[in-house]
């Protein structure tokens, strides 16, 4: 069955085509407008965040040179030259055997770097059983550690870094830090996404031709440590900065999509007839 379709005459069409033009040109000039804007606004968030962790919080705080070239000067009071293994211990992870159905779909959160999208997680994609955890190499990474991504080729441009609330287990691709005392793993979090450059520099291509993050040369990574205490209020600082930056962007993304909407729907009734063009 052939359905009659109505066409205008060519000189409407060319009148509707010009509308459109003029129109949608304007559209795609605000959601540019707005897509700078996120972009600012995310190098914003990384400046922030860069200068609160490797800075300090006060801005006439005396100040000394760190002796770590990516890192410059430091506050005076702060504890350099201090490497990451002495800070944390590591622990890494495994997949039980995909073909045993008794290892999988358990209440325990298996985490990989397809859930390496939030900072803090509370759950994972997939799950594992307890019985997978008591058969197999599985450690059960507790609450409060820092979870990082050392093989992938997400590691090409990104270092993927998150807290775990809960209880969880982890691929092989993954690593657990597990921070000592003198160390916030909160503070400890904000410093490896402020420095993803220069964990990048450590990522190598593997044998198999993916990325990995060469963690014996990670470990002697030399950071430098403030006072548990102002971590602490760099923490807190940081995330009511940041609060505010994730309610702009939201905002401005809604914008984008309604902007979006609206020219899609505004193409198509123009073209339908629905908006009449003179």
């Amino acid at each position: 069955m052939r359905l009659p379709i109505a066409f205008p005459d060519i000189d409407q069409q060319q009148k509707i085509a010009a509308f459109l033009d003029r129109k949608t040109a304007e559209i795609d000039t605000l959601i540019a407008k707005k897509r700078r804007l996120l972009d600012r606004l995310a190098e914003k968030r990384t400046a922030l965040i860069t200068r609160a962790v490797t800075k300090g919080l006060n801005p006439d705080a005396p100040m000394k040179e760190s002796g770590i070239e990516w890192l410059g000067e430091i506050p005076a009071h702060w504890e350099t030259g201090v490497p990451i293994k002495y800070l944390v211990t590591m622990s890494g992870g495994m997949t039980p055997s995909t073909s045993n159905p008794l290892y999988w779909d358990g209440d325990i959160p298996w985490v990989s770097p397809k859930d390496m999208k939030k900072t803090e997680l509370s759950d994972a994609q997939d799950h594992v059983t307890d019985l997978a955890l008591s058969a197999t190499g599985l450690n059960l990474i507790e609450p409060g550690s820092v979870l990082i991504v050392v093989r992938g080729m997400i590691l090409v441009h990104s270092f993927p870094v998150a807290i775990n609330r809960v209880p969880v287990v982890l691929n092989q691709d993954m690593k657990a830090l597990k921070v000592g005392p003198r160390l916030s793993p909160e503070y400890f979090a904000l410093l490896l996404r402020a420095i993803t450059d220069v964990m990048l520099a450590l990522v190598e291509t593997s044998a198999h031709g993916t990325k990995a993050l060469r963690t014996d040369r990670w470990k002697e990574l030399v950071i430098a440590l403030p006072p548990i205490d102002e971590q602490d209020g760099i923490v807190t600082q940081v995330e009511k900065v940041v609060a505010g930056l994730d309610s702009l962007e939201n905002a401005t993304s809604r914008t984008i999509e309604k902007l979006e909407e609206y020219r899609s729907a505004l193409i198509t009734n123009t073209v339908t007839g629905q908006i009449r063009v003179a």
